[in-house]
């Protein structure tokens, strides 16, 4: 009797095992995953690698660009996050600078962020291949990028201004609104401790060098 029922248990767990709910020490492939909060998405892949970005949510005729993508990418080893944004058809000029705001209603008396200037940003994009699909992804690095990643949550709305190549003022502007949601999610798909604020200072593809900037 006890045999059988020894080899009843067997197939049960084989069962179970099969179906993915055989307990926490089960071999169970990841899927993507992805959500949606506010004006927020996130996407985390098979390897829990999670984007959590918003799109650019201004237009006008002097700015018709309204696909730019601001972007917090973290790996799964807590090792900080990379802040990035995705320049749609604009390829900002480095040597400007980049000066960030994150507005939040009701409160004026915040410090104002430190500016980017040429030594914490670093493109990924430039040259004749990016200027065919007209994309370049600026990586925001240094102490400002940290004060950035610290007042996201508390914020309602990210501005950015910058100058183009061919010298023209120009500005992104994004909702914050299910920021904090996003980034909670990611922290519990990472099973990462909550509310990390660190940001990497190596983005991905720097030991390339510096890609060419407005044809420098």
């Amino acid at each position: 009797m006890f045999g059988i029922l020894s080899h009843l248990a067997r197939l049960i767990l084989i069962c179970l095992g099969i179906l993915g709910i055989a307990g926490p020490n089960a071999a169970v492939a990841q899927d993507n995953l992805s959500a949606r909060f506010k004006d927020w998405h996130t996407f985390c892949d098979k390897g829990r690698i999670c984007d959590a970005y918003s799109y650019s949510d201004l237009a006008s005729a002097q700015n018709p660009n309204v696909s730019h993508v601001f972007a917090l990418r973290r790996h799964p080893n807590g090792g900080g996050w990379s802040m990035f944004i995705t320049f749609d058809g604009v390829e900002p000029k480095l040597s400007l600078g980049l000066f960030a705001s994150v507005i939040r209603m009701g409160h004026h008396d915040q410090e104002p962020i430190p500016s980017f200037w040429k030594e914490s940003l670093v493109l990924r994009g430039g040259g004749p291949a990016h200027r065919l699909t007209g994309t370049y992804d600026l990586y925001l690095t240094g102490p400002s990028a940290e004060t950035l990643m610290e007042r996201l949550r508390l914020g309602d709305s990210l501005g950015f201004e910058f100058g183009g190549c061919r010298d023209e003022f120009l500005f992104a502007e994004f909702s914050l609104a299910g920021v904090t949601a996003a980034l909670a999610w990611i922290d519990e798909v990472q099973g990462l401790p909550p509310g990390s604020t660190k940001v990497m200072h190596t983005p991905p593809g720097t030991e390339e060098g510096p890609f060419p900037n407005c044809d420098e």
